[in-house]
């Protein structure tokens, strides 16, 4: 009969992204693991295998969160520009120490695009869907804006213009990981956003 796991598999990954989050892939040890996630060494490998593996369960645990928070204000029903300016005001928020916690300390995939991205060709891979998943997002709130007119007349082809969103975001997540102040943040998102009318 199979033991049953003292531990759920989903919290511990939950912590395993914070850890990720806020060290990175490299510094992080097993041991820097153990003694956050409070499992022991045989369960961590029976249950997620090595550190790379954990670190890959993490990325597509957080991609998973992402989605409920980001992709789903983009994707959703209230008018594209609102939600366009919602996505990028959280990163205010986060910064802020308040409001969603999705950037806070920044985005694991963010991160780790700048980490391991020429080196680790699974993160990459796992990277590029979830930035692939963000600019068919913003394509979606873009198409609604130009459905209600809140777009320019110049803006004919959108998928350019969620490209450039999607990328403003990142930088934005760098930005703010780089310490900037909620002052500095909105200046680049107003900036940002002007390019939209």
């Amino acid at each position: 009969m199979a033991r049953t796991k003292g531990f759920d598999p989903d919290a511990v990954l939950d912590l395993a992204v914070e850890v990720f989050r806020e060290r990175g892939y490299a510094a992080t040890s097993v041991d820097d693991l153990l003694a956050r996630l409070k499992i022991k060494r045989q369960s961590l490998y029976d249950t997620f295998g090595d550190k790379h593996a954990l670190f890959l369960a993490a990325l597509e645990r957080y991609d998973r969160r992402l989605g409920e928070e980001v992709i789903a204000v983009l994707e959703g029903d209230e008018p594209g520009l609102r939600a366009i300016e919602r996505v990028f005001g959280s990163v205010i928020g986060a910064r802020a120490g308040g409001g969603s916690d999705a950037w806070r300390p920044g985005c694991l995939m963010v991160n780790t695009a700048v980490e391991l991205a020429g080196r680790d060709a699974r993160a990459a891979d796992r990277v590029a869907r979830s930035a692939e998943r963000t600019e068919q997002a913003f394509l979606a709130a873009l198409e609604r804006s130009r459905a209600r007119g809140e777009l320019s007349a110049r803006h004919r082809d959108l998928r350019p213009l969620a490209r450039y969103l999607a990328n403003s975001l990142r930088g934005l997540q760098v930005t703010a990981r780089m310490g900037a102040d909620a002052e500095e943040l909105r200046d680049v998102i107003g900036v940002t956003l002007a390019a939209l009318r």
